[in-house]
């Protein structure tokens, strides 16, 4: 009786663990690029944020300290004319990563007697334009008593 050297793999075993080896690799891969992608995502949705607070704040102080405004809306921007302190000034609210728009706008001047303004802020990533924010404010200001 003779018996052989059975040490070694054969290649049914080689086969196995590389189809093992390569489920375990894709599984990997997936999740690290859903990670990725959801981390993407997670900064450019703060970044919208910020950049809402910013304009949120800036149109509060503009509502606040003019005497009559107006917005006007462009392609992914818009601006105000205001007048303030008997001057009348301009700004432009843009980016060149984000559509910035105003649901509701307002072509008659905002005069003084306005104490509140409803808005609603969408801004929207240019390149992914499902990834957006909306936020809906009020900006108010304090009646004037006028004798």
């Amino acid at each position: 009786m003779t018996t052989k050297n059975e040490r070694g793999l054969t290649l049914v075993e080689v086969l196995a663990t590389f189809i093992i080896f390569t489920f375990v690799f894709i599984l990997v891969w997936s999740i690290f690029f859903q990670g990725t992608n959801y981390s993407k995502k997670a900064v450019s949705k703060n970044q919208m944020l910020q950049e809402a607070n910013v304009i949120i704040t800036s149109l509060n102080s503009i509502h606040k300290r003019s005497t009559e405004y107006t917005v006007t809306s462009t392609n992914c921007s818009f601006s105000i004319q205001y007048t303030a302190k008997g001057a009348t000034k301009t700004e432009v609210f843009k980016n060149s990563q984000m559509c910035i728009e105003l649901d509701n706008i307002y072509t008659n001047p905002i005069e003084p007697k306005t104490t509140n303004v409803a808005i609603k802020l969408i801004i929207k990533e240019k390149e992914h334009p499902t990834n957006k924010v909306k936020i809906e404010t009020l900006l108010s200001r304090l009646k004037e008593e006028h004798k």
